[in-house]
């Protein structure tokens, strides 16, 4: 067909797209129809890329969940004992429920808005949740976590987005760290700092200024995890930083909540 238009560049990414070109006058309708949609073909790219950026978040985050909640299952299915079965059955029903919460943060990127939804949550309750995910996973390793918190401390997020970034912060320590992991929260001024850290080899030196960027990696990830959580906490209105390479400390700084 003798027309010019927006094309899939057969050399790039997906998703990529190549400038339209000019096209031979033929049939005026023709030419009509294929002038609007070079006119969106912007539009349409960026649309089909944010749509699969999403799908590679959503496939990311819920990974996490999904696999501390099969661990749970298989407690359940090898206990003998009911009350030991019983606990993990309602760890299990906490993880659920936080996977639920998971579902609704990405539903809600969807839309435009705070991604805390003008929400508060106790950071207490939140590193109360980390705690029962992970230290099984971390024991398994011959690792333990130390998670410590200021009492009463509340931030401007919904406890499933903070959930997400520090088992974000964890998961990256369990996968590229070693020995103990530590999660601890505490006042600076108006905002609650979150530090996350390990006594692993750290961070390379060369990574040191892309290692929030999608598709970078020190080995055996996908390279969306740190990425997905500065993103998180840029759309609380918070941010991550990388504060020390080795070992590696990992700081996230949220807006407290104002005493009432």
């Amino acid at each position: 067909m003798a027309s010019g238009g927006f094309a899939l560049d057969p050399e790039a990414r997906p998703g990529r797209f190549v400038e339209p070109g000019p096209w031979p006058q033929s049939v005026p309708e023709i030419d009509a129809i294929v002038r609007e949609v070079d006119r969106h073909h912007t539009t349409f790219a960026r649309a089909l890329v944010s749509e699969r950026s999403f799908a590679a978040d959503a496939s990311h985050q819920l990974r996490t969940p999904l696999a501390a909640l099969l661990l749970r299952l298989e407690e359940i299915a090898q206990a003998d004992d009911a009350g030991l079965a019983r606990q993990e059955a309602e760890i299990a029903i906490g993880q659920v429920e936080r996977l639920t919460g998971v579902v609704d943060e990405l539903l809600r990127r969807t839309r435009v808005g705070h991604a805390s939804g003008g929400g508060l949550c106790s950071v207490d309750q939140v590193l109360a949740g980390l705690d029962a995910e992970w230290s099984p996973a971390l024991a398994e390793e011959g690792r333990e976590i130390d998670l410590w918190s200021e009492r009463g401390m509340i931030v401007e997020s919904s406890a499933s987005s903070l959930s997400q970034v520090l088992n974000t912060l964890v998961e990256n320590a369990l996968v590229h760290g070693a020995g103990t992991v530590r999660v601890h929260a505490g006042r600076s001024g108006p905002s609650a700092v979150f530090t996350v850290s390990d006594e692993g080899p750290g961070i390379p030196v060369r990574l040191s200024r892309s290692v929030f960027d999608r598709a970078v990696t020190t080995g055996g990830g996908t390279g969306l995890g740190l990425a997905v959580a500065r993103e998180t906490a840029e759309s609380l209105g918070g941010r991550i930083e990388l504060t020390r390479l080795s070992p590696p400390v990992f700081s996230l700084y949220l807006t407290l909540a104002e005493r009432p």
